[in-house]
């Protein structure tokens, strides 16, 4: 009796259907006959989270997966759970989206914001006024960081303590090389790269008062994490803590871009050693200076400096035997009583 009521409720079921009277898909939902189930989660998965089941359960409680037609599944789509299971986001996934192995860290990797530290790296907090440039870079982008220290010599340094006829041009020299007043600028990080981008934490301060007793505030931080080469931890940690200018300059993001490709210092320039670290070397923002080769004469109390080149022009040393003659004789010395 039971199966007659069933294949006569079938029937009717079917004819109504035939006749357009009834959608079965509204009441079955639709066929997914010859479709290949793909996992995808339900809600964003956060950067350098691990996978786990409650970002892929729906609200049923059931799996979250994509019916596809089979010539839409590219081999690069993971289909099977234990792919996916237990392994550490490179980036934020949003819901509804497959996966494949572009959106995973390599195995093995632990969950949190280590998991971001490329090998051979260290990770460094630092706050968002301690360095500028870094605001709207994301997660992966490279840059360098730049400090700079400027360095002003005091008024009584001018005058070089140089006897002779040419203390002011020595004076009128450190006016146009303008080596008074520059700046000491050093490449702290090379190559670095961004973890986490600019975020908000608060964190407690205590303060005690006659009136109200200890009161806990809240003060909020903002800051970045990046990635550094060991030796630049030190270097960096150095110039935030005397306070230098630190200035991100972002690289390239276009796959041509090369891994060896350095930004050079820029050393301020002395008088006598020149370019500080680099001895005598060229440098574009010091127009290719020369150092200050001085020779000092003494004789009896009296001592006499002579530059090698005047504003800058070398000399030559039979020019400089010539000047030294011209000196001597003016102070009563004989030319045979130098030497050279």
């Amino acid at each position: 009796m039971v199966l007659m009521v069933v294949v006569v409720a079938g029937l009717a079921l079917a004819g109504l259907w035939a006749a357009g009277a009834i959608n079965l898909e509204r009441l079955f939902g639709p066929s997914h006959e010859g479709m290949i189930a793909v996992p995808a989660p339900t809600r964003e998965i956060p950067a350098y989270a691990k996978v786990t089941r409650e970002f892929l359960l729906n609200e049923q409680g059931g799996l979250s997966v994509m019916y596809l037609p089979p010539d839409a599944v590219s081999p690069q789509m993971y289909t099977q759970l234990g792919d996916i299971l237990g392994r550490v986001m490179k980036r934020a996934k949003p819901p509804g989206y497959v996966f494949t192995e572009a959106d995973f860290l390599p195995k093995g990797s632990r969950a949190g914001l280590v998991a971001a530290v490329p090998p051979g790296k260290r990770a460094i907090r630092i706050e968002a006024d301690q360095v500028k440039g870094l605001y709207g870079l994301n997660i992966g982008d490279r840059f360098d960081l730049v400090g700079t220290i400027p360095i002003e010599a005091k008024p009584t340094g001018k005058g070089l303590k140089i006897g002779g006829a040419y203390q002011e041009v020595l004076a009128l020299q450190a006016e146009l090389t303008n080596w008074m007043k520059q700046a000491t600028v050093r490449v702290l990080v090379q190559n670095g790269h961004l973890i986490e981008p600019l975020t908000t934490r608060v964190v407690p301060i205590y303060a005690a008062s006659l009136t109200q007793g200890s009161v806990t505030r809240q003060k909020p931080i903002q800051e970045y994490v990046i990635a550094v080469d060991p030796q630049e931890v030190a270097l960096l940690t150095q110039a935030i803590a005397v306070k230098a200018q630190i200035n991100a300059v972002p690289r390239s993001g276009q796959p041509g871009d090369s891994d060896e490709s350095r930004t050079p210092d820029l050393q301020p320039w002395h008088p006598y050693g020149g370019l500080a670290g680099t001895g005598d070397s060229a440098s574009d923002a010091f127009g290719k200076i020369p150092k200050l080769t001085m020779v000092e004469t003494i004789s009896g109390k009296k001592k006499h400096g002579f530059e090698r080149g005047i504003l800058g022009v070398p000399m030559s040393d039979a020019a400089e035997l010539e000047l030294r003659e011209r000196q001597h004789r003016s102070d009563g010395i004989t030319p045979g009583q130098l030497v050279p």
